[in-house]
């Protein structure tokens, strides 16, 4: 079971920075546009006019989108974690199960109805009025794309805290903190 949660995790992971690849290729290329946008602003008095348009509806959506596994596999997520510093090892286990059970099932119908409402969009055809007629389903597609992704590592990492709880071992840290292990909040 161990080697089955470390190996799932493995391709998780591997998944998830091919998504903060593309991530960093969309921040990029925000940075490139935006200050391209205002070069040609005030140099020439000639903005583009679709760089909003692609910059809030795809590229910002897949900047949060494609980095939100990830950010919640490396314990980046905003989380309260005062009172589990008191529990012992196996209460913070149970915590972080039902951490997951709860996030998967709201993930998991985000993930469901943006599929839904992507699919539709595309079926529609549907497209933002502007100087460009951009589709609005690869932006709405990102949202299954992303916490479909984040549903398979709360699955996985339920898994794991369970199979440590059962076991006795240390198959997945109890808690992923992304504060320092020494720090104490009294």
């Amino acid at each position: 079971m161990e080697s089955l949660i470390k190996g799932l995790l493995g391709v998780i992971g591997a998944i998830e920075r091919v998504a903060i690849g593309i991530a960093m290729v969309m921040m990029f290329a925000i940075m490139v546009i935006v200050a391209s946008d205002v070069f040609m602003r005030y140099v020439f008095n000639s903005p583009f006019a679709w760089a909003y348009d692609l910059i809030s509806l795809y590229l910002m959506a897949g900047v949060f989108f494609l980095a939100v596994s990830q950010a919640y596999g490396a314990g980046a997520h905003v989380s309260v974690d005062i009172l589990q510093q008191t529990f012992p090892p196996r209460a913070k286990r149970l915590s972080e199960c039902v951490t997951c059970i709860v996030g998967l099932v709201a993930f998991a119908l985000v993930a469901r109805f943006s599929f839904d409402r992507a699919l539709d969009a595309y079926q529609s055809q549907d497209v933002i009025a502007g100087s460009i007629p951009w589709p609005t389903w690869p932006s709405i597609a990102l949202v299954p794309l992303g916490t479909g992704l984040l549903c398979l590592r709360l699955a996985v990492t339920l898994l794991g805290q369970l199979a440590s709880l059962a076991t006795g071992r240390d198959i997945i840290p109890a808690v992923a903190n992304s504060h320092d292990t020494g720090e104490v909040f009294e």
